[in-house]
Order: C-alpha cells, then structure tokens, then sequence
C-alpha cells in the first residue's frame, strides 16, 4: 500500500464507510464479528469515566473524523487532525453537511452507492478539522484534557518522535488515548524507527513495552484494553484487526 493510499479516493470511500456506516452496509448478509463495527466512536468515547475537564479534545490522526464527532458530545472544543488532505476535506464535507452518498465496492469494479451521516447527537460546531503532521504540531494549538492517538503511531516516520512531543500538549492531569494494532511496515515507518516487531539481541521487543519508556518522563499508565475493528474492502472481503488501547494521565 503506497504512502499516498490516504490521498486517495478509495481511501476515502473506505474511512466514511469504516467511520460511519451502517451496520448493514459493513456486513454482508450480516455475517462478521458485530463487535468489531463503530471502532471510531469507540476510540472517541474513551476518555469516559476518566476524572478530567472536558473543555478541549484532540483528535490526532482524526481520518474523517468520526472519534471527533463522539469527542463533540462532551467537550467544548474538539480540534482533528490528519496528514492526508483528502481525508481532512471528506471530514469537513460530512461535518458541514451532517451526510453523504459515496461509492463502496461491490466486486472488482463493480460499486453501489450507500448513504453515510454523523450522529445524531454530534455537535459538529464544536469541532474544526484541519491538516497537520503529527510530528510537527503548531506550539499555538494549546493544550488539551483529552488527545485521542487512534491507530496513529505505526503509520508515522518517527512515531517516537510525535510521543516526546505529545505531553507539551497535554493539560495538567489530561489523559492520552493511543490505540495501534501494532502493524509495523516499512513502507510507513523506516524499521529503524519501528517501536516494537523486531529483536534485539535475542530479545524481543514490544511496542507497549516501549511506549511506557518513551511516555514515562510525563505520563503514568492508567487502563489497557483491546478494541477489535474492521474495514470493509469489499462485499466479500474484510480486514479485522485488534487495536490495543492504552490510556496515559499526565504527571
């Protein structure tokens, strides 16, 4: 998958329908795992029964900004964020316009049309998506109660270097949601740079292990959890995976 597989029109079409689909229109004939559908809001929706203000929400790596929608429900400010640009503008049409019409596949080039739309309670006022490098955030974003990181880390050039700088945007006593499936590849990430997946000197080494490493100077580790997902590819063909969540409280 090239590193511009997120600018594409596929891509698109996948993450409106991976964020905000129907149960319906994810399964086919209803068959798959129920427990692996609506992975956006989920992700979005786990800062709940954490003790912290619930004034302003990050949405790192946001795609088409599902989680920011589940985030609008109960803070005031809500701000996504993603690399692609054509994942940012199908988040601010479907935001501005609370629904869409897109193509899914069907079977080779065959597609049907199907309808996606935000929450009901979403409060897309609230929330303002834009483009940005993980890596590099504007100091002028401020600080946040709440940074949600889904899915976010193993698809980064230098993830280490992103999770260094996360806690400068951190509030006193907020909380950092990072979810990864730990997909580690090369095409993304340069193995140097991989936070876990390989051995060294006959140990293996693991990305959780790691990220208390890299976020211990400012963040102590509160919950773990896993949290299946999946994305539908076709009527036929879907990609299930397991995220491992982790949830940090800044020192």
């Amino acid at each position: 998958m090239p590193h511009n597989f997120y600018e594409s029109d596929k891509a698109v079409s996948e993450y409106l329908l991976f964020h905000y689909g129907s149960h319906s229109d994810l399964l086919f004939d209803q068959m798959g795992p129920k427990e692996a559908l609506g992975f956006a809001r989920r992700s979005g929706l786990l800062h709940e029964g954490q003790s912290i203000d619930r004034r302003r929400a990050l949405d790192l790596g946001c795609a088409v900004g599902a989680a920011s929608h589940a985030l609008s429900e109960s803070f005031i400010e809500v701000v996504g964020i993603d690399f692609s640009h054509a994942l940012i503008q199908a988040a601010n049409r479907i935001s501005s316009g609370r629904k869409a019409t897109i193509e899914v596949a069907t079977e080779g080039d065959l597609t049907r049309r199907v309808k996606v739309s935000i929450p009901n309670n979403s409060q897309p006022g609230r929330i303002t998506f834009t483009q940005g490098d993980a890596m590099n955030l504007n100091p002028k974003l401020g600080k946040f109660d709440f940074i949600l990181m889904a899915n976010l880390i193993d698809r980064l050039p230098n993830p280490k270097k992103c999770l260094q700088n996360i806690h400068s945007f951190t509030a006193e006593n907020g909380v950092l949601a990072i979810t990864s499936p730990y997909t580690w590849l090369e095409e993304y990430t340069p193995k140097s740079k991989w936070l876990g997946g390989y051995d060294q000197n006959g140990t293996p080494i693991k990305t959780v292990d790691q990220l208390e490493g890299i976020l211990a100077p400012h963040f102590e580790k509160i919950d773990s959890q896993n949290l299946p997902f999946l994305i539908r590819e076709h009527d036929r063909k879907n990609q299930y995976s397991i995220a491992h969540a982790t949830l940090w409280r800044k020192l």
